[in-house]
């Protein structure tokens, strides 16, 4: 009868804390659900980070959708998707079925932040609105241009993806 009860209370802890853990994963999807945008990089709003780059904002900006099946990323280079996976901290992108970066989940201050190349990608609820189709078309060249000087190349344009992958080698390409 010992056993058994010390079977059936082992199984009651087990449960409590993976329903504990699927609550902590559970806020973080309700949390995240939505349209992001680049906020700042590197500690400096994202206008002032592309004028000290001498590029137009529009170059170094980009919007995610996240959804809980999947996160779509749209830039001046075109759109992306990756498939989340939601941790308590954070989320994991996958692309491919391979890893390729992690946005950081800030509990308190409402924000996402992807690492490009060491600079750090900070995102605030909403979408940014690009000045125009033809910069949008027209940019990916001059965009590439300015990503490699300013160090965050994919990060602007494609971050999640290459910026994020291995530490950001293939963005610095």
């Amino acid at each position: 009868m010992k056993k058994a009860t010390k079977k059936l209370a082992l199984v009651l802890v087990a449960a409590m804390v993976m329903g504990l853990c699927l609550v902590g994963c559970g806020s973080i999807v309700k949390d995240t659900l939505g349209d992001w945008c680049v906020d700042t990089v590197n500690g400096q709003p994202v206008a002032e980070y592309a004028a000290a780059a001498g590029v137009t904002e529009d170059m170094m900006q980009f919007n995610m959708k996240i959804e809980e099946d999947k996160i779509t990323q749209t830039g001046m280079s075109g759109t992306q998707e990756f498939k989340p996976e939601f941790k308590s901290d954070g989320i994991e992108l996958h692309k491919d079925g391979q890893h390729v970066g992690n946005l950081v989940w800030d509990k308190d201050k409402k924000v996402l932040t992807l690492d490009v190349n060491g600079a750090p990608y900070v995102f605030k609820k909403g979408a940014y609105t690009f000045s125009s189709s033809d910069a949008q078309q027209g940019g990916e060249e001059q965009a590439s241009e300015a990503g490699a000087e300013g160090g965050a190349e994919e990060g602007a344009e494609g971050g999640a993806e290459d910026g994020a992958a291995e530490g950001g080698e293939e963005a610095a390409e």
